[in-house]
Formats: structure tokens, sequence, C-alpha cells
């Protein structure tokens, strides 16, 4: 478009020329679309701008610009710098611009000018940058009466709340549960979001089966809270001497009884003993898991 300073000028040269400059004024202005092109791409991803182009008409240069700043381009008369954003590639004869290892900070406006012969278009295209969330992760805190659950998931954008997924929660007034917080944190470098949130869950009522939490479209596996817990059997130095020593009282009975039955010798007493208690020692062994047989011990000679 004319400057204001030459219209001034052909303004003092009369209405011929003025009229003139109205038409060269009017042929040479910028015809915008009205439509505003979406594109959409992830973080670490590529995209490519199309921008609109009237292949019937000789292109005279492209511009590709985020506001006014040049990105990208060429002129058919004179040579183009090279583009500021390194992460971008012209695909030559077009006017398709390429992006390359996208950043959230690459969302935004971008403008596609092109000068034909006689007539300057351009059009805008908003670029929408995101990032998936990692898979969401619960951990458990839990005593006698309540559970605290914290679901968190990184690296996403925008900025995503973590939604609770508790079946028959909707069917109550009160649900034996409360959500303490739920925050997302901005990394300032990469602008990617980590999402957290934590439930305080009352477990007067039982077990609850089935939960999950999500952020954006991706979910955590089931888990339970409130659950009791099964502890293993444990086996203590006091369990296992107990038994020991009922075991050494069977054996110092058995000699007793034997050095005081008169007329015996030590062999004739192993064999006539008390059978009931040798019996019974033999069992016990038994049940203790002992390799030897504590019987056939004590009648060897």
């Amino acid at each position: 478009m004319a400057s204001s300073s030459t219209i001034r000028y052909f303004l003092n040269q009369g209405p011929s020329l003025w009229l003139l400059v109205l038409v060269w004024t009017v042929i040479f202005s910028l015809t915008e679309s009205a439509i505003t092109i979406q594109l959409k791409g992830e973080a670490g991803g590529n995209v490519t701008f199309k921008c609109p182009v009237d292949n019937k008409r000789t292109v005279s240069w492209f511009y590709f610009q985020r506001g006014d700043v040049f990105l990208n381009g060429y002129h058919a008369s004179r040579t183009i710098p090279n583009p500021i954003l390194e992460n971008t590639r012209l695909e030559p004869n077009s006017t398709h611009v390429h992006m390359f290892r996208l950043n959230i900070s690459d969302s935004g406006m971008y403008r596609c000018i092109i000068q034909y012969n006689d007539i300057i278009t351009e059009d805008k295209i908003q670029l929408t940058v995101t990032a998936p969330y990692s898979k969401p992760t619960a951990t458990k805190s839990c005593d006698d009466v309540r559970c605290l659950v914290t679901c968190a998931s990184y690296g996403g954008y925008p900025g995503t709340k973590v939604e609770w997924i508790i079946p028959g929660s909707r069917n109550t007034n009160s649900p034996p549960w409360k959500v303490e917080n739920n925050t997302q944190v901005s990394h300032q470098s990469t602008m990617l979001v980590d999402s957290s949130s934590t439930v305080n869950f009352n477990c007067s009522n039982g077990e609850l089966k089935n939960l999950s939490c999500s952020v954006g479209n991706v979910t955590s596996d089931l888990f339970s809270v409130c659950n009791p817990e099964v502890k293993p059997n444990s086996y203590t130095p006091l369990k296992i001497a107990a038994p020991c020593a009922v075991l050494l009282l069977i054996v110092i009975a058995v000699v007793l009884c034997c050095w005081h039955k008169k007329g015996q010798t030590g062999k004739d007493c192993r064999e006539n003993g008390n059978k009931e208690e040798l019996k019974y020692l033999k069992e016990l062994c038994k049940k203790e898991g002992e390799k030897e047989d504590p019987v056939d011990d004590f009648n060897a000679p």
C-alpha cells in the first residue's frame, strides 16, 4: 500500500494523478481471509503449514510470519535470508512450511502472506501444540480408619486436573471419600505440566474396589482401598524354642524313669521304657519336620 508521504505528493499534482493513486492502492490492497485454519501437533512431533495459494496466478513472493516476524518464505526476484526458525523448512516451489521438533512455545497464530501480480492475500493458521500425560500411578497410605491415595501423572499439556473414577459415588449424598487437593505444576523451561491429586477414603464402611484415576484420556490401573491385609505366618524364636523345650523335658523324664527301674540294664530300659511317651515323642518330632527319627536314635545301642 502507498505511504502517506507518497499520497500527499500525488495530491499536489492534481486530480488525475490522485485518481491513479487510488486505483493503484485498491489493486495492491491486502485481501485477508475471514477463516482461521486450525492446526494441531504434539510436543516433539512435526506439522506442515499448508498455506492456501491460487495456482492460476503467478506468485511474486511468499512470506511465512508469526505476527510481524518473518520466519520463512521466498521471493521471485531476490534472495531471502535464512529462516529465523531453524526447525522450519520451506517445500521448494510451494507455500508449504514444515515445522519439526515442536515445543509447547510454538503454539500461536501464524500468517501466510502471498503477493501475486495484482493482489496480496493473507491467511491465518492457528497452531495448537499439546503433550500427552504419562499413565497415572496411584500410591496408598492406609491405617485402620482411613486411606490416603495420591494419583500422579507427568509431562502433559495443557494443564489438566486429575479425575477420580469411583463406582457408585454418584448414587450417594455423602460419599465415604474427600478430595484433599488437585494441583498442576508447570515446568518453566518446557512448559510441560505435572498433575496430581490426593483423596482421603473413610474405611468405616469396608473395602472399596475397582477404583481408578485419569488425566486427560489416560487412565490408571484399577486398585482397591480399605482392604484387610492378610499377614503371613511369622516364626519367632519363642515359637521355635517352645516345642524344643517340651521335647527336652520328655527325654529327661524318660531317662530318669529308666534310671529308677530296678533290675534293668540301660539297654533293657531303652527297650522297655514308657512306650506311650516314646510314641508321643515320635509324633511330635514328625510334626516339627525333624530329618532324623529321635525314637530310632534313642533305641540305638
